[in-house]
């Protein structure tokens, strides 16, 4: 094992992997917890010096290095630097260290110094990935696609997707999307969904049913237009696909678009009845809802309107069709 390993990338990531480390490195010294020697703010080299040289009869030292808190902001190159300098000289110490901010130098200097753990954040397709592991791991026993449902309604909250993750590992029961999304209790996310099918269906009084119980859950409006906007742009640009290959499935489709499976496979059942003329008003619509919000439109009303635009173009399409 390096004497020194240097977790870089994702804060949240990098951190929890490192505290990891930390528990191994103390449990090989064979240390109480205690005697780990942390530095974090105001750290310097001379510091880091004197802890390296705290091993001996009892073993090696076991030392936790944060430069995340011991250098916040800009102007630390020298006393980092200096820092790093001390750790070329580790000897038997089992060093853990913190730099989810590392620069590509910074990287490079860890790799000579010892092991580089980088933990980028995962996006799109490998965030759905990543909360499926997540689940097996805690243990979950999963019925559909629950990762592609957390991970379209938390996005790249890390934190939050792991507590939710915890939080259903308690359930001790299967698990469908539907229910991770009620226990996870993100109201705007989940509903979205089930506006976009009033939309299409051309269900006004659903549609805005949905979106009034939202807001009387004390969604704001903003952030209710802004999951009904992803999800319309999502099914325009699944609509785009449909019309290219009508027989694209909702896997083929997530590939493609780089989103998860789940929200792509709802989104495709919707685009299939659409056409492109239609998404490209709808997606208009909801542009000029977000417009008319950041320019001192009444939020509410300029979320109801975009509504009933997105039933009068989405549903007068379905209707052609009957």
């Amino acid at each position: 094992m390096s004497p020194v390993r240097a977790f870089v990338g994702d804060p949240f990531l990098a951190r929890r992997a490192a505290r990891a480390a930390l528990d191994a490195a103390r449990e090989r010294a064979g240390v109480a917890a205690d005697a780990i020697v942390r530095l974090g703010e105001g750290s310097s080299a001379v510091e880091v010096a004197d802890a390296l040289g705290q091993g001996g009869l009892f073993g090696p030292a076991v030392l936790w290095l944060d430069l995340d808190e011991a250098f916040v902001g800009a102007g630390h190159t020298a006393a980092r630097n200096a820092v790093l300098d001390a750790l070329e000289v580790a000897g038997d110490a089992d060093v853990v260290v913190l730099d989810a901010s590392a620069t590509p130098a910074r990287q490079k200097r860890w790799r000579a110094l010892g092991e580089l753990v980088a933990l980028p954040t995962p996006r799109y397709a490998g965030l759905a990935r990543w909360v499926a592991q997540e689940l097996k791991e805690a243990g979950v026993a999963v019925r559909g696609d629950v990762a592609g449902a957390l991970a379209d309604a938390f996005g790249d909250d890390l934190p939050g997707l792991a507590g939710e993750v915890v939080k259903l590992a308690l359930l001790g029961e299967p698990v469908t999307p539907e229910r991770a999304l009620e226990v996870a209790h993100r109201p705007a996310a989940r509903s979205a969904f089930d506006v976009v099918d009033a939309l299409a269906a051309g269900d006004a009084a659903r549609a805005l049913g949905l979106v009034r119980g939202l807001l009387a859950q004390g969604e704001a409006p903003v952030r209710v237009h802004a999951a009904l906007a992803w999800h319309v742009e999502l099914v325009a640009r699944c609509t785009a696909l449909a019309l290219r290959d009508p027989s694209v499935t909702k896997d083929e489709a997530a590939r493609a678009l780089g989103t998860s499976p789940y929200p792509t496979g709802r989104a495709l059942e919707v685009a299939r009845r659409l056409d492109e003329p239609t998404l490209a008003a709808a997606v208009r619509a909801t542009v000029a809802a977000d417009v008319g919000m950041k320019t001192g439109r009444d939020p509410e009303w300029a979320l109801e309107s975009c509504v009933l635009t997105l039933v009068a173009t989405l549903g007068a399409r379905v209707r052609g069709r009957a």
